[in-house]
């Protein structure tokens, strides 16, 4: 019985405690973004982000890791489009160079992003939504930072 405790108590720290670059809400966007991205296939027109009250809060001026000093929301989102490797989870954006960095910022000057607030029950709701050429898609994180609770293309 000792056995069977321990091992749950062991599963649950695996799946809590993962490696995170920086603050972890503008991370679980680029990871979100990230993660869309990859299902996307397609080069990104435009943007929408709909995101909870408290990573409203908790986002809107933090500085995102790795970004030469971009804050928000739709620096956390164009950080994960630009340079995010979704494999590496919330270490998103923890290898991002200089090239990048300025890729970033002409993302953000080019490409149309919105926020938009919405209601829900979790404090960490994120859904990201792409729009490319030729495809759309959408990533959902709900509950907790890497908990995708729903993707679609097209």
């Amino acid at each position: 019985m000792e056995e069977k405790v321990y091992q749950t108590y062991v599963q649950v720290l695996k799946e809590e405690l993962v490696p995170a670059m920086g603050c972890t809400e503008p991370i679980a966007l680029a990871y979100c973004a990230s993660k869309c991205r990859d299902v996307l296939e397609d080069e990104v027109i435009s943007v929408e982000i709909k995101v909870s009250g408290n990573i409203v809060k908790n986002v809107k001026s933090v500085i995102v890791p790795n970004t030469a000093g971009l804050k928000g929301i739709e620096a956390s989102v164009a950080a994960g489009i630009v340079a995010g490797k979704t494999n590496q989870i919330l270490e998103v954006i923890a290898n991002v160079n200089d090239e990048q960095k300025q890729q970033m910022r002409e993302f953000l000057q080019k490409i149309p992003m919105k926020v938009i607030p919405i209601e829900s029950e979790c404090a960490l709701d994120i859904a990201v939504h792409l729009y490319g050429k030729n495809h759309q898609a959408i990533v959902r994180i709900a509950g907790y930072h890497t908990n995708i609770v729903y993707m679609q293309r097209d």
